[in-house]
C-alpha cells in the first residue's frame, strides 16, 4: 500500500511538473513573438512615416497642377489648343432613365441636330 501512495504521489508530481514546464514554455514562446514584434516595429513606423511623406508631396503636386494659372498656362499651350471648353448652352443633359431610349424625331431639339455636346447621365 505505501509502494501505491508513493508510486501515485510520483505520478502526480511528474504530471504537475509536466503541466509547469509545459506552461511556462508556452510563455516564453508568447514573450519570444512580442519581443519579435517590438523590435520590427520602429522599422514599420518608419516606413509609414515615409508613406505619410510621398503622401504629402503627392498632394502637393497635385495642388500645384490643378492651380488655375498652372491649368491657364497648360490651355496656351500649342499641344492642348484643338482642345475647348464647352459652354453651358452647348451641353444638353438627359435624364438617367431616358439616357437608354431611343427617341423619336420630334422629341430632338435643334441643338441637338447641331451636334451639340451631349452629357449622358446627368442627375437633375
Amino acid at each position: 500500500m505505501k509502494n501505491r501512495a508513493v508510486a501515485t504521489f510520483f505520478t502526480r508530481f511528474f504530471l504537475a511538473l509536466a503541466f509547469v514546464g509545459f506552461a511556462l514554455y508556452s510563455y516564453l514562446t508568447e514573450q519570444n513573438r512580442c519581443t519579435e514584434l517590438k523590435m520590427r516595429l520602429p522599422k514599420i513606423c518608419k516606413e509609414i512615416e515615409a508613406i505619410h511623406q510621398e503622401n504629402a508631396q503627392l498632394q502637393y503636386q497635385i495642388v500645384c497642377f490643378e492651380n488655375p494659372d498652372h491649368l491657364l498656362s497648360l490651355a496656351k499651350n500649342r499641344v492642348y489648343a484643338h482642345l475647348k471648353f464647352p459652354f453651358t448652352q452647348d451641353i444638353l443633359t438627359v435624364k438617367e432613365g431616358l439616357a437608354l431610349q431611343w427617341p423619336s424625331s420630334s422629341e430632338i431639339t435643334p441643338k441637338a441636330k447641331h451636334g451639340s455636346t451631349v452629357v449622358i447621365g446627368a442627375k437633375q
